[in-house]
């Protein structure tokens, strides 16, 4: 059997479970939640029609992967709520459902800083599947109290499960840049950005350590791309919101106030409009 390729954004050179995609363990790596790794080991060994059914599951598990890793937890409930094929012998799809209820209370409270309810949430996650997720979200919460050699530990610990985790890149990076390690920040940036071009808290921050490099003109151009990123994805939300679509939605706080400045933007520019035209400027 040939290994997956080791460039690709689920199989970092340096991921420490790249060897069990080397062996065709696919089913530890699926109760790890590495779903999109274990789905192209499972096709490459090959097999019969039920193996290309189970990497179909597989592959609509990394869709769920990757929206846990963009804080859309609302959309990855959704996805695994639609799920037709739950084989009972490789993933406990009980603890797997269980954790992202509690996900969808931890995210949104770590983004409104409320430490206790967030940790509490996450004291009930009981599956391995979203180790990474909880790692990153727990050194999230030891920033926020000024523990930055504490977030420091569950960041590398979260990223040694899943390297290719870019809030987690970002989020070390964020300490290394604080701790005066600009050129690991940068390396942790570019990483991110490599993952997901269209991230713009990695290119946000890649502008601020070229800043203190004193590199203005890369600070400015990732700046830019920085606001570049973040108006293309309001904009998707904006259009998932109004259109019902789930393509970049969000759930909670954030995404309705996404909403409500795009449609105060609309009516300042009809009320705009109107008054022009009653001067008879247009």
């Amino acid at each position: 059997m040939s290994a997956p390729d080791a460039t690709a954004p689920d199989a970092a050179p340096q991921d420490p479970l790249l060897s069990l995609a080397k062996a065709g363990d696919w089913r530890t790596l699926a109760r790890l939640g590495r779903f999109g790794l274990a789905g192209r080991t499972l096709r490459l060994a090959g097999g019969s029609e039920s193996d290309d059914d189970t990497a179909d599951t597989l592959e609509a598990l990394a869709e769920i992967e990757v929206a846990v890793r963009t804080k859309a937890v609302a959309r990855a409930r959704r996805r695994f709520a639609g799920l037709e094929r739950r084989p009972s012998d490789w993933i406990d799809w009980d603890a797997v459902e269980s954790d992202l209820e509690q996900l969808a209370i931890a995210v949104p409270a770590v983004d409104r800083r409320e430490p206790e309810a967030a940790r509490a949430a996450l004291a009930e996650m009981r599956s391995d599947v979203f180790t990474a997720e909880r790692e990153i979200l727990l050194g999230t919460l030891a920033v926020i109290d000024g523990d930055e050699t504490t977030g420091l530990v569950h960041f590398e610990a979260g990223l040694a499960r899943d390297p290719n985790h870019v809030r987690g890149l970002t989020n070390r990076g964020n300490v290394k840049l604080e701790a005066g390690d600009v050129d690991g920040a940068i390396e942790d940036y570019e990483r991110a950005i490599r993952v997901d071009e269209g991230f713009a808290n990695a290119h946000h921050n890649l502008g601020v350590a070229y800043r203190r490099k004193g590199q203005i003109g890369k600070s400015v151009a990732a700046l830019r791309r920085a606001q570049r990123h973040a108006a293309r994805r309001d904009a998707e939300d904006a259009r998932a919101s109004l259109g019902g679509g789930t393509r970049g939605a969000r759930s909670g706080p954030a995404s309705g106030g996404r909403l409500r400045r795009w449609l105060l933007i609309g009516a300042l520019g009809l009320l705009a409009y109107w008054l022009l035209q009653q001067r008879g400027l247009i």
